[in-house]
């Protein structure tokens, strides 16, 4: 009878072993699943270094890791009304290239859209025009975005019909090189403020690029890469570009060479809350010489 139990005994242990046993395995399955939990997401971009290009040279340049969706989750009930909202919609937005990046030029600039993901209306009005795929360019994402941030907020001191929304988007989209963009649209209908010091940027505020090679990008910024020395290195921004497939997480550079981005001619931009707007002068902005005087 002994012998029997031990056989018995001796079988049940293989069995346990051998992980035949319902919920025998649970420890190791919930120890793999600890291990995994501790990996960052697979949605969640990470962003390590920027690139630098100058007459027909480039090369990657290191940053210090910066995860956005960790930073900005960390940041957005710290930030001021608007820029939480800001924040909170463009990491709404899919990252999957399902909204890739398309900027019409030549013969396909007869197909234009806005370069919003989908039509864009404000208060039941049509502010801008979507496109069948869905694709995107950089003013008219952000352009989309601060729609999206206003809406069931009336302009207090604007009927805003569809040539209100046409001039806001002359001035949002740049009329010349060198246009501050946000800043000119945002200020023209007393609905932001010009943020002067690269320090007292935050998540969520509008950024015109301009670059040392003259070229420009209508980003959201996120925050600033420092070197080892707290230097602003390079800015981490989100938008949709060709580097990331249409919309997405990067990085780029600031400097005084190639495509480096130009802090003297580059304006951040922040949308105050509607308790905060005034009435502006938008003609008083459209008779402006907003080109840069050192520009070509």
């Amino acid at each position: 009878m002994i012998h029997i139990i031990r056989v018995c005994v001796l079988i049940l242990l293989a069995i346990i072993t051998a992980g035949s046993v319902p919920g025998a395995a649970a420890p190791r399955h919930r120890q793999k699943h600890r291990k995994q939990a501790a990996k960052p997401a697979v949605h969640d971009a990470i962003t390590t270094c920027a690139v630098f290009r100058d007459a027909g040279t480039s090369r990657i340049v290191p940053l210090k890791h910066f995860r956005p969706i960790q930073y900005l989750t960390g940041k957005s009930r710290k930030l001021p009304e608007m820029n939480s909202r800001i924040v909170k919609l463009l990491l709404s937005y899919p990252r999957d290239g399902c909204h890739g990046y398309w900027w019409p030029r030549g013969a396909e600039a007869g197909n234009a859209y806005d370069g919003c993901t989908t039509d864009i209306l404000l208060n039941g009005q049509l502010v801008m025009r979507g496109e069948q795929k869905g694709r995107t360019y950089c003013c008219g994402l952000t352009l989309e975005v601060f729609y999206r941030a206003i809406e069931g907020k009336k302009p207090a001191h604007y009927t805003w019909t569809s040539e209100t929304a046409e001039l806001f988007k002359r001035l949002w989209f740049c009329r010349v090189r060198y246009s501050p963009g946000p800043e000119e649209a945002l200020l023209a209908y007393g609905m932001g403020r010009r943020i002067a010091s690269p320090d007292k940027a935050l998540p969520g505020d509008f950024v015109q690029i301009w670059r040392c090679d003259k070229t420009g990008h209508s980003v959201i910024f996120l925050s600033w890469a420092r070197d080892a020395a707290g230097k602003i290195q390079a800015m981490h921004y989100w938008s949709t570009q060709p580097g990331t497939k249409g919309i997405g997480f990067t990085a780029e550079l600031a400097g005084k060479s190639g495509n480096m981005i130009d802090p003297k001619k580059t304006s951040i931009t922040r949308l105050e809350p509607s308790t905060r707007w005034k009435k502006g002068n938008p003609d008083d902005y459209l008779n402006r010489q907003t080109v840069d005087p050192g520009g070509p």
